[in-house]
């Protein structure tokens, strides 16, 4: 695992196996959040966005791991990284945030606001990427913290000011 950038080394500090995933613990969201990182296709990009959406959450319902998972999905956005992996990251986040806590044993039942905070962290990453990155992925997830107004307010100013 290359762990020169800030979500690989967020990933590999963060003890998994401790946390609740649909059918077991959170090695495989892990796993699956290397592989996104990496992915070297879109191809391969969405196979690892299969593998953190069928074990994070499901439908919406989310597990105890989709916090650890939405804190490295948001430090993937610092680094550069390629389009699809930049997509699929905007996508999950949108996924996560607009989910509800699941009834399984380990859920806290605020894992919604968990998740809520923990992307709020970041949320200068969204606003730069709304600006001049994956702009529709990052308003669906802006949108969800209910910042899409003042993220539109900022694109106009940043558009006058390019001209």
């Amino acid at each position: 695992m290359k762990t020169s950038n800030t979500a690989e080394r967020l990933l590999a500090s963060i003890d998994w196996s401790i946390l609740r995933a649909l059918g077991g613990d959170g090695e495989s969201v892990q796993h699956a959040l290397h592989e996104l990182l990496a992915s070297e296709s879109a191809d391969a990009a969405e196979r690892a966005y299969w593998g953190v959406e069928n074990h994070a959450f499901v439908q919406g319902e989310l597990f105890e791991v989709s916090e650890a998972c939405s804190s490295v999905l948001i430090a993937s956005l610092v680094d550069p990284r390629e389009k699809w992996v930049r997509v699929a990251v905007l996508d999950l986040m949108f996924q996560i945030l607009s989910g509800y806590p699941s009834t399984s044993p380990g859920t806290p039942s605020d894992i919604v606001q968990r998740c809520h905070r923990v992307v709020r962290e970041g949320l200068w990453l969204l606003y730069r990427e709304a600006i001049c990155g994956e702009r529709d992925a990052a308003f669906d997830v802006l949108e969800q913290l209910g910042e899409a107004e003042k993220a539109r307010r900022l694109l106009s100013i940043a558009g006058a000011t390019s001209n």
